[in-house]
This record gives structure tokens, C-alpha cells and sequence, in this order.
């Protein structure tokens, strides 16, 4: 049932220079580094001049002249250099930022300072070292303000990071104009954003430092922000998303139930959220839409048959829109998927028949404001008569997963077969498009729906009868069968990846078995899947037998876990004394107006809660600096979270709101001993 995958590697690791070195403690002090500015303008905070380590740049920096160590008597300044890096690899980051002061000798033995930064997170940090990339370009509105304000001992290294990334692309679009070379600069500003400075340092740190302070944090004050609302405009229940950094906020809006529907775009600027003015000549209501992880300030939307990109004017609040494609009047978008990497891939289907009709994938120009037309696959009358049960998308490792099934002759065998399309399939064209078929060994059922796990490293999918089946991609994306669960709880009504919880890491995976209990499935060392602890909840009396799980989150260090259900919340913890335990229950009733919600806070690990007990009221649960579960805080509503994604990327928003209710966010800001916590 359960099968190993030999020789393939899981992808998600830091590469091997980044791991932390043989010995190193385990310790848990704040890395620092020079001071600098937000880009507001704003000075930061600086940490003691004894303490600061060398400007963290690819190249080491000059040390003062005079400060040689080449005829120095000392004995500890000749030791052969092994055995240094041996005693400097036993020493905290910032002990070794101070070693790199001493003289040149020292210098020459440690590591370069975003190395020494790098280990020191995979050691103390190692869930930040999966952090996503829009942390880090969100840093300078969102999150860097918010550290200022508490006075974070990493805000320093955290303004040089970003800094360096805004210098490394003033550099790039200087080259640009003074060489230009389009086609070259496009593949440098690739190449950066996938560098340790850009992609990886930047927002794991900011990652760190945000959980940390929550943490620490005796209390949490959140802040009502309104947002500009039309009066006699409802919100589209479920129609809303956050932009990756953090700083967009899109909305669905209409007037009537009937009515055409209309985007509306917020921003976050001068520490508030501001209506963003959308320039469109077209005017057909409007359906999906997503924002782009890359590039940056891009968001996507359809409008019956136009698929439109807008963009944001420098220096203002201004989006304009231009044409990505317009469709056949037969055709409509069955569904669009922005990648990691910038490219587009959109899912058509005929209107008469609602089949899938084709593929088409766009990839953005040199310039990265627009997008071309790259490859079409349209699928034949033999192929649309496959029924197609199900899709899943995995934008940061750029991969997209179709699923058909199909029963001919109708008493025979099911043929179910997985299409897992990405690029470098082909090493002849590494830059196209293609597709890895898999046929599974399953004919007594049919496929129903999949998801991927957080980096694409595994594929889940749902048989007919409610069984679990979990694979791995190996480097063809073949399917490698992982895991075989007999049965579960499925909600049919709500998409698979909310019924399920994968830990960041991709080594846990928490399943629904009943309304009361959860199945945790651990990966060991050797990667072989198991079965881990059973959590138990305990009974409601006002909970029907036949509830059903609406959404599940666990946090990316694993130890607290929440499971919404339409009639009730759950949150276990995972102690460090205790191990896993049962601490919230909240259940509605028939008399409540509005049914119990919760979101999960990334990356500060909180669970945020809105319940009738009688009045409606928001909670915030999180752990401590002991690691304990505590109440954080608990506050008056007068309108639910929205829904069970109603957090910002960054945990530092939450959208309310309610059927007839203008939207409202409340948005975390620094507290000093605001509230008591409650411990569980």
C-alpha cells in the first residue's frame, strides 16, 4: 500500500551550501545586521556597532585598512584555518558578525555573511526557509512598518536585504537602457529573482521575524479599517483575493442579485487601505480573476470572451488594462492559472457542451507588461468524449494537473488517466510545454478530483467510493503511488484542497475520518509515508451526525491544527509536554445568524475565529514564547470572517464581511501590552 520512490530527490531542500554546519548549536538569538531605511524614508532601528556583522552583499566586504593580521603574534589568529571554521561553526550568528571584525585572518575563515544569515534559519528557523516569495516584495509596506514599530532586532538586516534587491534591479534597468539588450536583461532579472538575496533570504527572514513577534506578543490589537464601498453594492460572497505581497486587495461587487458584476482594487499605501482607479474600455461583468506571482502588480480577469492583464502606473493608483486574448464567441474560460515564472495557461470549454476545448499558454514579453501566445493544444472530438473530472495547479513549481476518466463500454473497466503538464519534460526545448500521461492502476473506479501538495512534490486524488490515493512526481512527473487511505470523510460540495492540510514541509498531511476525528500521515526520513497520531474532538450536542468538513489548516510548523465543519470549529495543539491536544470547540446552534469561521494567520501561526457566544465576536489563538496555546486576543463584530481564506499572505489582514454588508478588514498593528491571554 505504501511505496517508496528510490532515487529521486523531494525538491524542497535548501541547496547544500545553505545547510547549517556540522555542531553548530541550536540557538535561538535575532540575527542582526547595518541599519538602513524603509523606502518610506523612515530611519530603522539599529543594533549596538559591536554587533553588527559586514554589509551583506555577494562579495565580502573591505575591512578598514590597518586592521591585518598577518604578523600578528596572537595564538588564537594563527590557528590553522580548519580549526577555526571548526570553533567559529560552534558559535551563534551573531558572535561570528563580530569574529568578522577581529582581523583578516578570521575574516577569510568564516563564511560570507548571507551565508552565515542563511544557516542560522535553516538551523532556528527551518519553516521560514520555505517562506513564498511575496513576503519579501511586500516587505517595504506590509511588514517592514509593522517590525519598526516593535522594534524588531532583525529589521536592520531585513532593510539592507531589501535594498540590495531594489539596487540589483536598478542596475539590471540601467543596463537595459544603456545596452539595449532586451532578450539578456530578461534572463538577469530571471536569474536574480531566483537568487538567495531576491527569492529566498528576503522573505524567510521576514517570515521569522514576523512569527516571532507574534509569538511574543502578550496581546494582539487589531484595527478597523473600512473600506471605500458604494452605497446599495453588495460584495460577491467567495469573489475576492489577495495579491501575493500582500498589497492588493480584488473584489467582485454588484448591485442586484442579477446584475453584471464589477471588479473593484484596493491598496495598501501610508499604512491604510485606498481605492485603486481601474481604466477599462471593456465593459462586460466580470468573472475570474487572480493575481500574478510574477511579475509583481499584475492581475488578471475575464470578461466573457476578453481575458485582460492590468498593470499598475508607476507611482500611482492607477491600473490600466490591456488584451491578453479574446476567445471564440463558442468558447468561455473554464479556468486560467498564473504561473511562478510568469507565464499564463488558460482552460477553454465549448459553451454548447461544456467540454474542454483547449489549452492555450501565454509568456510574457521582454518587457514583462504584456504576454504572447506560445502553444495551443486543442483537444479532438475523441479526447473531449473523455469525461474530464478534475484539474489541479501548482504555480510555484509551474505545474498543471488534468485528470480524465472514462467508462467505454459503460459495464467495463474505468480508464483513469492523469495529464501532468509542465516545461523541461523536453530537454531539446526546455522553454515548451509539455505533458507527462499517467495511467493508474485503478479500473474498479473513477477519479474525482485532485490537488496538489504546497510545492508540487505530490499529487492527491479522491476515488470514487471516497478513497485516498497519494503519489509522487518523480523528475519525468510520473506518478509514483505513495499512500493508499481505504476511507474518509469527503465533502463533495467543497474543493479537495481545503479538506485536506498538507504541512509546508510536505512531511505531513492531515485527513478528515469522521466529524470528530483527524488522521495525521507522517513522511519518516527514508520517505515512506505512515500513519501518525489520531486526534479525537469531543462531541457537540447540537452537531448533526452528517456534517461535513468545509476547510482544514495546519500551520507550517505542524503543531496546531483547525478544522472548520459547517456547524462547528476545532483547533488542536500540539504541546510540547503534552503532545497533541483538543483545546477550542465552538459549535453553532439553529438560532445563530451567522455560522462559526476561522482562518489561519501565515506566517505568525495563528488561528483567527468568529463565533456567536451569544454575541458575535472575533478570537485569536497562537502559541507563546513556552510554546502553550493561549487566546491572544478576543474583540466585537459585527460581521464573520468572510470565509476560510479571508487572511492576507502575510497574516496581517482579515476581510469580513456577510451577504448585504459592505466589506470591512481589520488589520494587526504592534501592541504593547494590550489584553491578558488565556492559557488552554
Amino acid at each position: 500500500m505504501i511505496k517508496r520512490l528510490s532515487g529521486s530527490e523531494s525538491g524542497h531542500s535548501s541547496p547544500s551550501a545553505t545547510q547549517p554546519a556540522a555542531g553548530e548549536p541550536d540557538n535561538k538569538e535575532q540575527p542582526g545586521a547595518p541599519p538602513g531605511r524603509l523606502s518610506s524614508g523612515q530611519t530603522v532601528a539599529t543594533a549596538c556597532a559591536s554587533d553588527r556583522p559586514t554589509r551583506l552583499t555577494g562579495e565580502r566586504t573591505i575591512l578598514p585598512e590597518g586592521q591585518v593580521s598577518a604578523d600578528t603574534p596572537s595564538l588564537a589568529q594563527n590557528l590553522p584555518d580548519l580549526v577555526l571554521q571548526k570553533i567559529f561553526g560552534q558559535l551563534p550568528l551573531a558572535c561570528q558578525c563580530r569574529c568578522a571584525r577581529v582581523c583578516r585572518h578570521w575574516y577569510d575563515c568564516l563564511p560570507s555573511p548571507k551565508l552565515r544569515l542563511m544557516r542560522w534559519l535553516q538551523k532556528n528557523a527551518p519553516q521560514s526557509c520555505l517562506a513564498d516569495p511575496g513576503l519579501g516584495r511586500g516587505f517595504s509596506d506590509r511588514a517592514g512598518p509593522f517590525l519598526q514599530a516593535v522594534k524588531s532586532p532583525a529589521l536592520p538586516a531585513l532593510t539592507h536585504l531589501q535594498q540590495e534587491q531594489q539596487e540589483q534591479q536598478e542596475q539590471q534597468e540601467q543596463q537595459e537602457q544603456q545596452e539595449h539588450r532586451a532578450t539578456d536583461t530578461r534572463q538577469d532579472r530571471e536569474q536574480m529573482s531566483r537568487s538567495p538575496a531576491a527569492r529566498d533570504l528576503l522573505p524567510r527572514l521576514v517570515h521569522h521575524s514576523l512569527n516571532k513577534q507574534l509569538t511574543l506578543a502578550s496581546g494582539l490589537k487589531l484595527h478597523l479599517t473600512p473600506l471605500e464601498w458604494p452605497k446599495g453594492t453588495e460584495p460577491i460572497t467567495g469573489k475576492f483575493i489577495f495579491s501575493p505581497c500582500s498589497r492588493w486587495l480584488a473584489l467582485a461587487c454588484q448591485t442586484q442579485p442579477e446584475s453584471p458584476s464589477h471588479l473593484r482594487l484596493y491598496g495598501w499605501e501610508n499604512g491604510a487601505w485606498q481605492r485603486c482607479q481601474l481604466i477599462s474600455e471593456v465593459t462586460t461583468s466580470v468573472g475570474l480573476f487572480k493575481f500574478s506571482p510574477m511579475p509583481p502588480d499584475t492581475l488578471f480577469s475575464v470578461h466573457g470572451i476578453h481575458v485582460l492583464a492590468w498593470n499598475k502606473e508607476p507611482d500611482s493608483q492607477t491600473w490600466h488594462d490591456s488584451q491578453l486574448c479574446q476567445l471564440p464567441a463558442s468558447c468561455s474560460v473554464f479556468s486560467f492559472f498564473p504561473m511562478g515564472d510568469g507565464d499564463l495557461v488558460i482552460l477553454t470549454e465549448l459553451e454548447e457542451t461544456a467540454q474542454l476545448s483547449s489549452l492555450l499558454f501565454y509568456r510574457r514579453t521582454e518587457d514583462g507588461r504584456n504576454w504572447n501566445a506560445v502553444m495551443t493544444k486543442t483537444f479532438t472530438t475523441q479526447e473531449r468524449s473523455r469525461a474530464l473530472r478534475c484539474w489541479a495547479a501548482e504555480p510555484r513549481s509551474c505545474q498543471l494537473a488534468l485528470a480524465t476518466s472514462m467508462r467505454h463500454p459503460e459495464p467495463g473497466p474505468f480508464i483513469n488517466t492523469v495529464h501532468i503538464w509542465r516545461k523541461g519534460l523536453n530537454p531539446a526545448c526546455p522553454e515548451q510545454w509539455t505533458s507527462q500521461n499517467s495511467i493508474l492502476p485503478w479500473h474498479n473506479r473513477s477519479l474525482e478530483e485532485i490537488t496538489y501538495s504546497p510545492d508540487g512534490h505530490y499529487l492527491l486524488g479522491v476515488l470514487s467510493g471516497f478513497q485516498i490515493c497519494l503519489w509522487q512526481l518523480d523528475t519525468q512527473c510520473r506518478l509514483q503511488e505513495q499512500l493508499v487511505l481505504p476511507g474518509w470523510l469527503y465533502n463533495p460540495n467543497v474543493p479537495l484542497g481545503r479538506q485536506i492540510a498538507f504541512r509546508r514541509d510536505e512531511k505531513q498531511l492531515a485527513v478528515s475520518l469522521s466529524p470528530r476525528q483527524i488522521q495525521l500521515l507522517d513522511c519518516d526520513a527514508s520517505g515512506r509515508w505512515q500513519y501518525g497520531p489520531l486526534l479525537e474532538a469531543p462531541p457537540a450536542p447540537d452537531t448533526p451526525a452528517s456534517d461535513l468538513p468545509n476547510d482544514i489548516k495546519l500551520s507550517s510548523n505542524g503543531r496546531i491544527l483547525a478544522r472548520q465543519t459547517h456547524w462547528r470549529v476545532d483547533i488542536w495543539h500540539q504541546d510540547p509536554v503534552e503532545g497533541w491536544q483538543h483545546r477550542v470547540l465552538h459549535a453553532s446552534r439553529g438560532d445563530h445568524r451567522f455560522f462559526q469561521q476561522a482562518c489561519l494567520l501565515e506566517p505568525s501561526e495563528l488561528i483567527c475565529t468568529s463565533i456567536e457566544d451569544p454575541e458575535l465576536s472575533l478570537q485569536i489563538y497562537g502559541p507563546d514564547h513556552q510554546g502553550r496555546l493561549v487566546r491572544k486576543t478576543c474583540r466585537p463584530l459585527k460581521a464573520p470572517i468572510s470565509c476560510p481564506d479571508a487572511a492576507s499572505p502575510d497574516g496581517l489582514s482579515v476581510l469580513l464581511g456577510a451577504r448585504r454588508t459592505a466589506p470591512v478588514l481589520l488589520q494587526l498593528v504592534p501592541s504593547r501590552g494590550h489584553g491578558a491571554c488565556q492559557l488552554f
